[in-house]
């Protein structure tokens, strides 16, 4: 019988506060580290339901050890948790298989009750941890440095949970990543409304050419970018695809946004979908001003041009964002964003040294 189901969070506290910490303790009395589940899973973010319990799923965490412990200790320690981890907890294996290369290097509980445990305690120092996640040594970071990381990696980081703290670094880093610098996050403002812009006009103009299928497409791509700049707006890291509109969901001002979104994306009429985005447009206008970080800005639902089309003047938005901007970021040529902004692949969106490909955009 399967066990009963207990979030994925909750279930690797109780790993590390009975299985993994006596070990410690009692082994090495004197070591310093940070106990914490971070990094990719939907149980980081708080999403997992029984259904995540069919693979890459279980009593899991990773270790930040010193950077002298790191060096020495880690594969001793390893070894001792193979050696001493009770083979279940709370019903739930603690052996993993090995990655399965022909299902993306997946893994999956299996019980085990003689040998060795091949356990998921990953054991890192804070350098190595943001080597692989990240691709950077140091926090040390310039605005372009911040704008080449994956914000799915960033979300991870900053998600889960710390269930020790002997030395503290992994709070400090956490508390460092907890969302860019305002420049960045005003460049990243300029550059969805900017994206906005470009292609608000072609829900009606669309149509005109007798493409009703082009319209629709264009209206959900509008409402991909009023669901990005809500987390920006929001300060919050974007996810990728997968949890994107269900994370959105949990944004205070989704609650308004929400049914405008989904009439939008069910709407026949053209003209009302115009509507309801102009409507989406100035909630998030409104709720743009409440920050403050411009002068108010007031607009309204206008023609473009001589055209039967309705719109909003999102130059006037940008315009007064992009005197916000500082060095380097004023004199990037085309106000594309994050890597997130204008990529669109997940391999790449989760893959830092990849992502830093991009670097070359911005020069």
């Amino acid at each position: 019988m399967a066990p009963s189901f207990i979030p994925g969070l909750e279930l690797s506290r109780i790993f590390f506060e009975e299985a993994v910490k006596p070990i410690l303790t009692q082994n090495y009395p004197l070591l310093r580290y940070d106990a914490a589940l971070i990094g990719p899973g939907s149980e980081v973010l708080e999403f997992d339901d029984p259904v995540s319990s069919d693979h890459h799923w279980g009593p899991r965490l990773q270790l930040f050890l010193e950077e002298t412990d790191y060096s020495k200790n880690r594969n001793e320690i390893s070894l001792l948790l193979r050696q001493k981890l009770p083979y279940s907890i709370r019903g739930y294996s603690t052996h993993w298989s090995e990655p399965d290369p022909s299902d993306a290097m997946n893994q999956f509980l299996e019980p085990r009750s003689s040998g060795l445990v091949n356990h998921r305690v990953e054991i890192y120092s804070i350098s190595a941890y943001l080597m692989k996640v990240l691709n950077i040594e140091t926090t040390e970071l310039t605005n372009i440095d911040w704008l080449i990381l994956p914000e799915q990696r960033l979300l991870e980081l900053t998600s889960g949970k710390v269930y020790h703290h002997g030395h503290g670094e992994i709070l400090k880093v956490r508390k460092f990543f907890n969302y860019y610098p305002d420049n960045v996050w005003h460049y990243k403002l300029v550059s969805e409304w900017d994206h906005i812009a470009e292609e608000i006009a072609f829900v009606g103009r669309s149509v005109t050419r007798g493409d009703d299928l082009g319209s629709r497409l264009e209206a959900a791509r509008l409402v991909r970018s009023i669901i990005r700049l809500a987390f920006i707006l929001s300060k919050k890291y974007i996810p990728y695809p997968k949890w994107f509109a269900y994370s959105f969901s949990f944004i205070p001002i989704a609650i308004h946004l929400q049914p405008a979104l989904l009439a939008i994306l069910k709407q026949n009429s053209w003209q009302k979908r115009e509507e309801l985005l102009c409507n989406a447009y100035l909630l998030l206008l409104d709720y743009q001003n409440s920050l403050q970080i411009t002068p108010e800005i007031v607009l309204k639902p206008a023609q473009f041009h001589s055209r039967d089309q309705t719109v909003i003047d999102v130059q006037k938005i940008i315009v007064e964002l992009k005197k916000l901007l500082n060095s380097p970021l004023d004199k990037v040529k085309y106000s594309i964003g994050s890597v997130d902004q204008f990529i669109d692949d997940t391999h790449i969106l989760t893959d830092a040294s990849f992502a830093e490909k991009a670097r070359v955009f911005y020069y």
